[in-house]
């Protein structure tokens, strides 16, 4: 989600490239459905649901419906907090929980509801039907340059849409609808295949999309069951869903546990699928992937543990960061956990939720309990303790445990006509599906006895397999200008010294100014190399990310290899490479040393690498293609691809011709 400037590229940064790709099954869990907790729990759930309810009573406005986006967990204590539309999004749906759970009269809700939709219908400022991130919690005014927010939108739709189907009320419904039909979904595509991040007077469309899997699946939705501005269902398969896998826990990667959470608040998608997953049991594996990390990680941090986990987006020693864990790129992971991240997966991992709570609630209490129940976060072993709540985390953990216990949500929304036809238009249908896992790709570099001339041209190269990489099929992150995208050809050879490489990637704009290590920042060829075979470890001397950024001439090319503790590979003659730019693009032709990398080269021998192709230019568009780079079973372990070195006579075979000296 858009929070406090959250966005995509955090969980592919430049210099890590992770493509998904697809095969059969695995180990899976079975689906958890909702059920009725134990006589034990019973009280227990209801003591925090009903603590995280007062949030929302305490610090809604009366005539607006606006919520606070925040308050202090302290009793006395004041809140001047501006609006979150996401938070109203959330209370929308509270409200009749708190109706069936006797702490609010019906006909009080309904009136509260009745009058929050008049004042977003007529007040709360927006464009296009979408509305800013944060308003004025008086007069629904934008506040200070906060952005247009697609998926903020779409949390409140979400509520708005459950609470027409549970009142079932005329007054309701109208003002419903008058709200989502004005909402110009294809607008916020702004001519792209996915929705732009955000927009906002002073910037314009953002650059960056929700192109990957997270909770954008519920914007998705929404705009695909629009019924009058509704986004081509082939919308959804524009989204990036990278699998990884965290011990024997294969899932979508996505670190932050709330992004697995927040779509199944309103979408009851167990025993379905959409032909590439089936994303309940995604987020099972999620979040005992989640509790699996930090349970692996409490020898060096004392705050997690079998009973002290979930890593999600919170607040945290250092301000409020999107914590998560593998697999995908973990940015942030400092010992702080969120009570409401281990707990809204209670309808995906009853016990082991239930179990964080209550040791949570046992232990910690005098810190970490308040007048609205738990406190958003907490890290032990740096003795801190959030004295905030969230509305975006209080909301999922109340109706999630509602989901778990009677399914009301579901239930309800489940009814809700647009949403029905999303998923049909989508493809959704009955049975589980483990997700797609193939094998690495396999690449065989010829054997040249004669060597290859690096000049940063091909004219020596020998026929052979060429490495077709594409926006289409090995895209990691980003998007790229023009229709035909962006894509490059690479290729590799080797004979008893050295692994060559080219690289040709077309990019009418080369952008090369970045020194030393900052590289990776600029348009950048990368290898990545596990001359062990054991998977690449990131940041492990033993393997190699070696970046080539091209220059408009030789002294312009840089080179760097980050994981060696920092050093340029061309300064000590561990690499040798050239490039040649033009207007279409750039060539960047290398040989590493055999001896560098730690390989004795045999025909046969199958050495495990990945080439990567970083592409930004001076308009602001920043992308990345990656060949194969999977991360597996460990904390920053990641599979690459395979190169097998083809014995001479395979050459020879072919037919190729000889080459001159």
């Amino acid at each position: 989600m858009f929070f406090r400037s959250l966005v995509p590229s955090l969980w592919s940064p430049i210099r890590l490239g992770i493509k998904y790709s697809l095969l059969g099954a695995f180990i899976l869990c079975s689906p958890v459905a909702a059920q009725e907790p134990s006589a034990s729990h019973e009280a227990f759930l209801e003591e925090v649901q009903q603590s995280a309810f007062r949030f929302f009573e305490e610090h809604h406005h009366p005539h607006t419906g606006l919520v606070r986006d925040s308050a202090s967990n302290r009793p006395g204590a004041a809140s001047n907090a501006p609006a979150s539309i996401a938070g109203v999004g959330f209370a929308l749906t509270i409200y009749p929980v708190a109706v069936e759970r006797g702490w609010m009269n019906r006909a009080s809700a309904h009136a509260l509801t009745v009058r929050t939709l008049e004042f977003f219908l007529d007040h709360v400022a927006q464009q296009q039907g979408f509305f800013y991130h944060f308003v004025n919690f008086e007069t629904g005014e934008r506040v200070s340059r906060s952005e247009l927010s697609p998926i903020d939108t779409a949390l409140f739709l979400a509520g708005a849409l459950f609470a027409a189907e549970y009142y079932d009320d005329a007054q309701i419904r109208d003002l419903v609808q008058k709200i989502y039909e004005r909402v110009d979904f294809p607008w916020m595509l702004n001519k792209g295949k996915t929705f732009a991040l955000a927009w906002s007077p002073e910037m314009g469309f953002s650059k960056a999309r929700w192109d990957h899997f997270d909770e954008s699946l519920l914007l998705y939705v929404l705009a695909i069951g629009s019924p009058t501005h509704p986004v081509p269902a082939e919308t959804w398969r524009g989204i990036l869903r990278p699998v990884g896998s965290y011990r024997n826990y294969r899932l979508i990667q996505m670190p932050p546990l709330f992004a697995h959470q927040y779509p199944h608040i309103w979408l009851d998608l167990r025993g379905q699928n959409d032909g590439f997953a089936d994303y309940f049991e995604n987020s099972v594996n999620a979040s005992r992937a989640n509790r699996a990390f930090c349970i692996d990680q409490a020898s060096k941090f004392a705050g997690y543990g079998p009973n002290l986990w979930g890593l999600s987006a919170s607040e945290g020693p250092t301000g409020y960061r999107a914590y998560g864990a593998p697999p995908g790129w973990t940015v942030f992971h400092d010992g702080t956990i969120a009570p409401s991240a281990c707990g809204s997966s209670v309808v995906f991992t009853p016990e082991e939720s239930i179990a964080c709570l209550e040791n949570i609630r046992t232990h910690y209490s005098d810190a970490m309990w308040g007048s609205y129940g738990f406190s958003d976060a907490m890290n032990v072993g740096k003795g801190w303790f959030s004295d905030k709540v969230l509305a975006i985390d209080q909301g999922p953990l109340l109706l999630m445990i509602e989901n778990y216990r009677t399914e009301l949500i579901w239930k309800f929304m489940s009814q809700s006509a647009p949403v029905r036809a999303a998923l049909e238009k989508i493809g959704f249908r009955k049975g589980a599906l483990p997700l797609p896992w193939p094998e690495p790709p396999v690449y065989r570099a010829p054997y040249v006895s004669q060597g290859i001339q690096v000049d940063g041209f091909l004219k020596d190269w020998p026929p052979g397999e060429t490495i077709m990489m594409n926006s289409k099929e090995h895209k990691d992150f980003g998007d790229f200008e023009g229709p035909e995208g962006f894509g490059a050809k690479v290729r590799f050879a080797w004979d008893n010294e050295y692994l060559y490489f080219v690289a040709k990637v077309d990019d009418d704009a080369v952008v090369a100014s970045k020194t030393g290590e900052h590289i990776w920042r600029d348009d950048l060829l990368e290898i990545y190399v596990d001359p062990d075979g054991d998977g690449l470890f990131w940041n492990d001397p033993r393997d190699y990310q070696l970046g080539f950024r091209p220059g408009r001439d030789d002294r312009e090319l840089a080179a760097w290899s980050w994981f060696q503790g920092g050093e340029d590979p061309l300064e000590g003659k561990k690499v040798y490479a050239k490039s040649y730019t033009d207007a279409k693009g750039y060539i960047i032709e290398g040989a590493i040393r055999w001896d560098f990398l730690g390989v004795t080269p045999e025909p046969g021998k199958e050495i495990r690498l990945s080439p990567a192709v970083h592409e930004v230019d001076r308009k602001g568009w920043d992308g990345k293609l990656v060949w194969f780079f999977r991360n597996e079973e460990k904390y920053q372990r990641f599979v690459l691809g395979k190169v097998i070195l083809a014995q001479e006579k395979e050459i020879r075979n072919a037919d190729a011709p000889k080459r001159k000296t």
